[in-house]
């Protein structure tokens, strides 16, 4: 009887330590993030609650927000309502201990403004070590959920905010490792809608180890309307669209120190400039210079098709890149008055 009770004693003392542990280990987590979030010089951040899954080995957490400290650039770095952290069970079972990190609704801002107080990119800063320190496994999968990517520029004329929204990434064999897939490339897809019109979809092939840039990328944009790019056409192009769609379509491939590839990019049925409602809001000098774009992309167009199209080469190497000119400007004329260019992918880049 005295080994039973002291057996049950020490169960239940057990027990009491585990759950007062377990009580504590969110608080001790949220303490210990907001302490590695904030160690930066250039950026601060801080986090809510946090949730600790134990069966599953993950831990969750909630409204994350990453500010730039000296509080002249009005919106976060990013910010997540939600961050699930985890081992990778499909991977362990094969041997491999490695994590997974899951983000719903994540928000990235990129500012751009007259001094380095008021910009906002996220440089100088190697958040890889940050990733490290919040989950010690190496991360193998990374999906976002539901995200939005903005370009802001609060002190342009008009200030302007173009954006991704419904952004889906996953990434996949992150550890570059045979242990967790049949091959050692990383693969990312990615969807989202630009604006609130059209559709970009990407995948890309890598090697995150190499040394130099080694990646097989393909991506295209479709259905685009100009007009919602208004603010950021004013601001950096000087010129404004009454209707358009575009499209857009790329390939590239790096080795080592060199890369190849192409853009294909289509405007359909633009117009640039209504005179009659522009000349008095705007001035003649603005209202002429929208007049001349509007005639060249007219005279350049595919008339049964109404679309301006070329197909941009790239080549060289990343410190001394190539983009071909001449064929450019053949292929504009091509597509206007020989042949039009096909808006589709053309798969002669790349193998992956």
């Amino acid at each position: 009887m005295r080994w039973l009770r002291t057996s049950r004693n020490a169960l239940l003392a057990a027990l009491a330590a585990a759950l007062l542990v377990r009580a504590l280990l969110p608080v001790a987590i949220q303490r210990y993030v907001n302490g590695v979030l904030d160690r930066d010089e250039t950026y601060e951040g801080r986090i809510g609650d946090v949730d600790v899954a134990l069966l599953r080995g993950a831990y969750e957490i909630e409204d994350v927000e990453i500010r730039k400290r000296d509080g002249k650039v009005p919106v976060p770095l990013f910010a997540a309502p939600r961050v699930d952290l985890s081992i990778e069970w499909r991977a362990l079972l094969d041997g491999a201990v490695v994590g997974e990190i899951a983000i719903d609704r994540p928000q990235l801002n990129l500012v751009s403004g007259p001094t380095p107080a008021r910009r906002q990119g996220g440089a100088g800063v190697d958040w890889r070590d940050t990733v490290e320190d919040l989950f010690p496994l190496r991360i193998d999968r990374l999906e976002l959920r539901d995200g939005a990517v903005h370009f802001r520029a609060f002190h342009s004329e008009p200030e302007v905010d173009v954006y991704l929204q419904h952004v889906h990434l996953v990434a996949e064999n992150l550890t570059n490792s045979r242990d967790v897939s049949d091959d050692r490339v990383a693969r990312l897809a990615l969807r989202a809608v630009p604006m609130n019109a059209g559709r970009l979809q990407a995948r890309v092939a890598l090697d995150p180890f190499a040394e130099r840039p080694d990646f097989d990328f393909d991506g295209q944009v479709t259905g685009a309307d100009l007009t919602q790019w208004n603010d950021f056409l004013r601001a950096y192009a000087g010129i404004d669209v009454e209707r358009g769609g575009f499209s857009l379509y790329a390939e590239l491939l790096a080795r080592g120190d060199r890369f190849e590839g192409y853009l294909k990019p289509f405007l359909r049925d633009v117009d640039v400039l209504d005179v009659e409602e522009e000349v008095e809001e705007q001035g003649l000098l603005s209202s002429l210079w929208e007049g001349l774009v509007g005639v060249t992309q007219e005279v350049f167009e595919n008339q049964p098709q109404d679309r301006l199209a070329t197909r941009i080469p790239l080549s060289g190497t990343v410190e001394d890149p190539d983009v071909g000119f001449w064929a450019t400007l053949a292929n504009v004329v091509r597509n206007a008055f020989v042949e039009g260019i096909a808006p589709q992918l053309e798969g002669s880049v790349g193998e992956r």
